[in-house]
């Protein structure tokens, strides 16, 4: 005859080791992976806002793309992703000036941080771009 605490308990464990699993998962998911093209508001530029694009390739802690100011040519960044924390810089242009980018990444999987260059610190957002649907 089965003792009747060991259903409850091996249930109670499976169910703890469910919870264990999604919180894996879930802490996977909240870290992010930024890989794709992402859509910026920038705000407190010298000409008004902004929409801007991103577009981002993450390997590991390491991301590399290219950033969009619909001003100038596309610029290459390059930079970290770690413990939900963005970094990343252009090349230095001929005054040795770069364009800085800090952002955190946010639980609705949104973008949200500060631009440092020479024209001064302005807060940006950015969200996942739509997908662009083929014309045919």
């Amino acid at each position: 005859m089965k003792s009747p605490m060991k259903t409850p308990m091996k249930t109670m464990t499976r169910a703890i080791a469910t919870l264990a699993v999604l919180a894996v998962c879930a802490t996977a998911q909240a870290a992010g992976n930024l890989t794709g093209a992402w859509t910026m508001n920038v705000t407190g530029g010298p000409h008004g806002d902004a929409t801007m694009g991103l577009t981002l390739q993450q390997e590991g802690t390491k991301v590399t793309g290219s950033f969009a100011s619909g001003h100038a040519p596309e610029m290459a960044v390059s930079g970290e992703f770690v413990d939900g924390a963005l970094k990343l810089a252009t090349a230095a242009d001929n005054d040795g000036d770069k364009i800085i980018f800090t952002a955190k990444l946010k639980e609705d999987g949104t973008l949200a941080g500060y631009i440092s260059s020479g024209m001064g610190d302005m807060k940006w957002t950015a969200s996942p771009a739509p997908e662009k649907k083929d014309k045919k």
